[in-house]
């Protein structure tokens, strides 16, 4: 199967899409506010020419032996021949409407308006013969004998001049908004190109770079693009830190599991010299306490490892189900310690999170507890919802935590001085960091019985996501 080209356009090509898609439409909004206002402005210089053809024929129609006489003059029509090969028609009509001279047809045009609103010249467009014409109506008054009254004279041109000057005019004016797009569009091309190579210096910077350089970005570039090196600076900030704290993780892992090793291979070689069987037993069963205790440590570690660095993502489960599975599995150790452990609070807590982490969460919890409380003592898991938030307490009546530990104890391979008990100091800094990265938080109180209260307050979280940020 072939890979599918995820395309995507570049800054230059997305700016320019948008400018000509602008353009394209002032272009058109342009042309079109242009014909409008070339055809009025066509249309009222040839009016004038209509007008006066219309004048001058009024001006030539009297009344003669009791009967409308008019005599056309011959520059009356030739003023609108001249200008261009249109055709021109006129009619000319008596008060009583019946046509005295020229087209009778031209008479039948019913004009737009109102006749009665009064006896100025009218304008108007009209198709005649198959033609598209522009005709005056004009309005005379004359008198004679014993007849007077007001006469009608209309003369009509074709548009087939107008229209060539609206249109030539048009084209340039269509001609010169291109060639104004088009510099905009080099223009705009040169301006992005230059305003991104400030861009390019970044990028080349970055490939540069190694892997292990993690110092922020000190490049100049556009103010637009502030924002996106800020945030590549905070990244950055965040992985030097991510990779400190790994690499302090990794010195101080190293020198953790160096003395329980040295210490599995000194009991190895003491147990291979001895020759007696009940020694020999006793120095094995040291091996295989220091091996426990090894494995238990590989395993924190790898547990501090998922803490800090999540792979999984937030998914809805019941908390009180994952509570009251864990302590299932611990159930055993608390009743051959003769310890009551048990699950208080909410039946059912929906939450959003990853169940594993918090499981483990759980695990270390219990874990601290069965292994510093003496035996006969009372461990309880509490769980309570809020409206906006879920309490998880673990309170026992053990020893405690002083109050001046109670804050340092989260730290990496921290112990109380003087305990006696099997541990490497991991068991609270996984849990802080489980919490933290539900962003949630932890503190410890003296219990009820004045043991150790565990009190983590988890937020519901509206909706999934992802924990590795």
């Amino acid at each position: 199967m072939k890979a599918q080209a995820n395309y995507t356009w570049s800054i230059r090509q997305r700016v320019l899409a948008w400018l000509i898609a602008v353009m394209g439409l002032v272009f058109i909004a342009n042309l079109a506010s242009s014909y409008f206002a070339t055809r009025q402005a066509a249309d009222s210089a040839f009016d004038s020419l209509l007008l006066a053809s219309a004048s001058a024929i009024a001006e030539r129609t009297m009344v003669r032996n009791n009967s409308i006489y008019t005599d056309i003059p011959y520059a009356a029509l030739n003023m609108l021949a001249s200008t261009a090969q249109d055709q021109v028609f006129y009619a000319i009509s008596a008060p009583d409407g019946t046509l005295v001279t020229g087209y009778g047809q031209l008479t039948k045009i019913a004009a737009p308006g109102n006749p009665a609103r009064g006896l100025a010249p009218r304008f108007f467009n009209a198709e005649f013969k198959g033609v598209l014409i522009r005709m005056v109506e004009l309005h005379a008054f004359v008198t004679g004998g014993n007849l007077s009254g007001y006469v009608t004279v209309r003369v009509a041109q074709s548009r087939g001049e107008r229209d060539a000057v609206v249109f030539s005019l048009l084209r340039q004016n269509a001609l010169w908004m291109l060639v104004f797009i088009t510099a905009v569009g080099i223009a705009a091309w040169m301006g992005i190109s230059y305003g991104l190579r400030p861009l390019d210096k970044l990028r080349a910077a970055i490939g540069r770079r190694s892997p292990e350089d993690v110092r922020p970005l000190r490049h100049k570039v556009p103010e637009e693009f502030s924002p996106m090196v800020e945030a590549l600076n905070s990244m950055l900030a965040r992985l030097d830190e991510g990779m400190s704290s790994m690499r302090r993780f990794i010195s101080d892992a190293s020198h953790q599991l160096k003395t329980p090793l040295a210490s599995l291979q000194a009991q190895t070689e003491l147990a291979l010299r001895e020759r007696d069987d009940a020694a020999m037993r006793a120095a094995l069963k040291k091996v295989n306490q220091g091996i426990n205790r090894t494995s238990r440590l590989a395993q924190q570690l790898l547990s501090h490892a998922r803490a800090t660095h999540p792979a999984g993502a937030l998914a809805k489960f019941d908390l009180a189900a994952l509570a009251r599975e864990v302590i299932g599995i611990v159930h055993a150790r608390a009743v051959e310690r003769n310890i009551d452990l048990g699950y208080e609070g909410a039946e059912s807590c929906p939450l959003f999170g990853d169940r594993t982490l918090l499981g483990e969460m759980l695990l270390n919890l219990l874990d601290n507890a069965l292994k510093y409380t003496p035996s006969g003592a009372v461990i309880t898991v509490f769980i309570a919802k809020h409206e906006n938030s879920v309490r998880l307490v673990v309170e026992d009546n053990g020893p405690g935590i002083p109050e001046r530990f109670r804050v340092s104890v989260f730290d990496r391979f921290s112990r109380l001085p003087g305990s006696r008990a099997d541990g490497c100091g991991l068991g609270l800094s996984i849990v802080r960091e489980i919490v933290l990265r539900h962003k949630g938080e932890v503190g410890l109180a003296r219990g009820a019985q004045g043991g150790l209260k565990v009190i983590i307050d988890l937020p519901k979280l509206a909706k999934t996501g992802d924990l590795r940020q």
